[in-house]
């Protein structure tokens, strides 16, 4: 019953479900709403002993949460529970480092759920430090979204008109946002918003690219060199722009060599000579390209040969020589690298934006995918050389580039724009203390920190404004919540100051969704439909239509909150709240398409809709929202007389 067990008691409190608890040790309840509630509901012991687990009921219970701080001790304790009761949902807290045996686990225990906090609430704390303004970015079944606010009235209502593309964020009506919108939240696939663009620099090569064009072609699609510098020309001036001085010298140098070469070896036999023999001095050779020259000249003895033309051969052959060294170093550099790990921290590219992360381990690590993924370059500090070691695994072709001290982050961002800064480690005062300095360093990046307590996450970022501040324990009590009523959790979001959850829902044949419409699911429980995989069709749609039906073995992924998941749990949904009102009689194919738009949003057969065209005023059934606006439209264009009122509730 640590923090991480206080705080989902918090949110178990509101599902009126009976719980007992666990401990070695009497907890102490700094929350007043738990000392009354869980009075008679403890037991003292160690839970992986059977005769503790019989004192807590286990065996009774519906769902099992196993949250101590060692892994090992929660998988010995699941192994003890399965055996008193077969039937229980239970969720292990795990840690990274177990993740292998937490998922063979899985697998040979049906109902078992292994959670690891840390890896769950990367995406969120990702989130708080990604640069643009979306309200949150995810990746479900391939396909990668955005959540953002309009930025006026007349953006949101062209998104919303597009209703194939854009949804509202639906909640449920007792939610309450920790800081309100300005403007009503859309949910969209990433790269269909009009502005489109969040520019970020490919980490490799400085280049600046929408993060749309990014995760649509990704950087082994571009095509073929020639199409791509033609259809982006300011991004080749960009690149070369971008490179360092040292760059521009080399290559200066070496222009310089060829052109005086050329002129000078091609007296005699042409400037195809002249090429030839400067290329072959470069390349390290001496002898065949001083053999050709002396048989254009038709010299044989030696003794005859100016003293210039050896001085300049020589030169150039040292020259040549040098570069093939360098060259065959910097090969021979990057394969032991490679094969060995003994990677240096490399330069980074001048004026480039890159993203700092310091401390945080496996949570850095995933901190550090997540914002790849959507293109942002980011430069790790772990103070020891086990956690370095974490990070010479590649991501997507990227090698992250991580250092063992601050001192060299710092030397290594000294030419480059920072835009986030996340302090991750697990000493909250050290995390703020850095972030304060580390602010006057760069004003105008984003700082995320994190804090232990969930009550002092709010509180510290009102406080310290411009800060972030990111509670793991607050995060991962949801998720670990939604698991213990049997749902698959697959990230965690903070939108608005709230935690929304990604979940996935496969509807079974006594479940409360089978037969429900996407609209009648989002308006009645308060929950965002992002992708559905219908069984007969094997393949996952994003933000499918409203009036789709959801039917046994279909699977949905829904953005909602712990209250949406409760309503869903307890088929408690809210009744519609609008009503079409028509009066038509419309003849010939109007009559036929009319009678078809009405029965697909009604969800009924056509036959069942004719009395509603013959003339008279009739009012349809209740309908939500996302059915009633579309229907009018429709209707309106096929020259139907019609309106919505809302209903009498």
């Amino acid at each position: 019953m640590g923090s991480l067990g206080k705080t989902c008691l918090l949110r178990l409190l509101p599902f009126e479900v009976p719980l007992r608890c666990i401990d070695l040790v009497p907890p102490v309840w700094s929350q007043s709403e738990l000392c009354g509630v869980l009075e008679e509901g403890l037991t003292l012991g160690d839970m992986r002993r059977p005769e503790v687990l019989k004192r807590a009921e286990v065996s009774h219970a519906r769902a099992v949460l196993l949250l101590s701080s060692r892994s090992s001790v929660n998988f010995e304790a699941a192994l003890q529970v399965r055996l008193l009761n077969p039937a229980a949902e239970i969720v292990v807290r795990s840690s990274s480092q177990d993740a292998s045996f937490g998922a063979l686990l899985e697998q040979h225990l049906p109902g078992v759920a292994v959670v690891d906090p840390t890896l769950l609430t990367a995406g969120a704390v990702a989130q708080a430090l990604r640069p643009g303004n979306q309200q949150a970015c995810f990746e479900v079944d391939g396909q990668h979204f955005e959540v953002f606010v309009p930025k006026d009235s007349g953006e949101e209502e062209r998104a919303l008109a597009q209703s194939r593309h854009f949804r509202r964020l639906h909640l449920p009506p007792e939610f309450h946002w920790g800081e309100d919108p300005a403007q009503t939240t859309i949910v969209t696939l990433l790269g269909f918003r009009a502005s489109e663009g969040h520019h970020t620099q490919d980490p490799e090569t400085g280049e600046s690219e929408s993060i749309a064009y990014r995760l649509t072609h990704g950087l082994d699609q571009r095509g073929p060199l020639i199409t791509y510098l033609l259809r982006h020309p300011s991004r080749w001036y960009e690149w070369l722009r971008l490179r360092p001085a040292v760059q521009w010298a080399s290559a200066g140098l070496i222009g310089l060599l060829l052109v005086f070469g050329i002129a000078a070896f091609s007296q005699n036999g042409g400037w195809k000579q002249g090429m030839f023999v400067t290329l072959a001095l470069l390349k390290g050779e001496y002898v065949d390209p001083v053999n050709v020259l002396l048989q254009q000249k038709g010299q044989h003895d030696l003794s005859a040969i100016a003293g210039p033309l050896i001085a300049g051969t020589l030169l150039y052959s040292l020259i040549g020589t040098l570069l093939t060294s360098a060259l065959v170093a910097v090969i021979l550099d990057r394969l032991l690298s490679a094969r060995f790990g003994l990677d240096r921290p490399r330069h980074l590219r001048r004026g480039s934006s890159q993203i700092l992360l310091v401390g945080g381990g496996n949570l850095a690590e995933g901190v550090a995918k997540e914002l790849w993924a959507e293109r942002h370059a980011v430069i790790r500090v772990e103070p020891t050389a086990a956690a370095t070691a974490i990070g010479t695994q590649t991501i997507n072709s990227y090698k992250p580039v991580i250092v063992e001290r601050l001192e060299q982050a710092l030397t290594l961002l000294s030419q480059c724009h920072v835009e986030a800064i996340g302090l991750l480690s697990a000493d909250l005062l050290a995390n703020l203390s850095l972030a304060l300095t580390l602010q006057q360093r760069w004003p105008g990046a984003r700082v995320g920190i994190l804090a232990p307590a969930v009550e002092s996450a709010g509180q510290l970022g009102a406080l310290l404004g411009g800060l972030r501040v990111v509670s793991i324990t607050d995060l991962a009590a949801d998720a670990f919540v939604a698991t213990a009523f049997g749902e698959r959790v697959e990230g965690v979001r903070r939108i608005h100051g709230s935690n929304l959850l990604l979940v996935r829902y496969r509807v079974g044949a006594a479940d409360s969704l089978q037969g429900r419409s996407v609209a009648r699911i989002q308006e009645g429980y308060g929950v965002t439909v992002i992708t559905l995989s219908q069984r007969h069709t094997g393949m996952a749609r994003s933000l499918p239509a409203p009036d789709t039906l959801l039917g046994e073995g279909d699977q949905l992924v829904v953005l909602a909150d712990l209250n949406g998941l409760r309503r869903i749990e307890g088929g408690e949904a809210q009744p519609p709240r609008w009503q079409l009102w028509l009066q038509a009689d419309p003849a010939g194919e109007l009559r036929f398409e009319a009678q078809q738009c009405l029965a697909r949003n009604l969800g009924c057969l056509p036959g069942a809709v004719a009395h509603l065209l013959d003339g008279q005023l009739h009012h349809t059934d209740p309908l939500d929202a996302d059915l009633a606006a579309p229907l009018e439209k429709h209707l309106r264009r096929l020259g139907v007389r019609c309106g919505l009122e809302p209903c009498e509730i």
